[in-house]
């Protein structure tokens, strides 16, 4: 299972002070204590708050009744792009990349070692003005029918339970897909097993 989850780092919600229980509420003793030692402390947070909702996202396909409790997922991060996310006994891996005012986090869960994971992130148009909803599914659409070898329109991406899932010519295609938007950006990650790229490719 894969989640992913975009934040505008310009975006009003994420440039104004911070209240002070917010992260008391949402980061564990030991972010918290990362936190005041990073210099970069507004940045960082919205990373681990990225990070930590990215999680939340791919372990609710396994257990639908999972409530999100952000101070359990605890957030680590071994370089500036990579890190793990520890949940209980899980230990889940995380992917991070800031680009172009936004950070996008992109968190697996038991996915198959020799899967492949796309993903991606982009701007809204201005003008016309884009619709976030629909233009990270139509984004999500456009980067994944190459690799599945289909045009665009056999591809489309429904609501299923709040999750949203990927069809190829009217039925579920066999992939993980995960959506995100935030002020000015959508993005997506989605699990591809290297026998579905073959396959379609062919």
């Amino acid at each position: 299972m894969v989640g992913n989850d975009v934040v505008d780092l310009a975006d009003p919600d994420t440039c104004g002070a911070t209240h002070p229980r917010f992260d008391e509420r949402v980061f564990a003793a030991e972010e918290r204590a990362w936190l005041g030692r990073n210099r970069a402390e507004e940045r960082l947070r919205w990373v681990l708050w990225a990070a930590k909702e990215s999680a939340f996202k791919a372990l609710r396909k396994l257990d639908p009744r999972a409530i999100f409790s952000p101070q359990r997922l605890v957030v680590r991060l071994e370089t500036a792009s990579t890190g793990s996310i520890r949940y209980g006994e899980r230990l889940l891996s995380v992917g991070v990349k800031i680009d172009h005012g936004a950070c996008h986090a992109v968190t697996a869960v038991d996915v198959e070692p020799r899967a492949i994971i796309v993903s991606g992130m982009r701007r809204l148009a201005a003008d016309p003005v884009e619709t976030p909803r629909p233009a990270a599914r139509a984004f999500a659409i456009h980067l994944l029918a190459p690799l599945l070898g289909v045009p665009e329109p056999h591809l489309a991406v429904l609501s299923e339970r709040r999750v949203p899932r990927l069809h190829l010519a009217g039925r579920p295609a066999p992939v993980d897909l995960s959506l995100s938007h935030h002020g000015r950006f959508v993005a997506f990650a989605c699990v591809l097993a290297p026998e579905i790229v073959s396959r379609f490719a062919a």
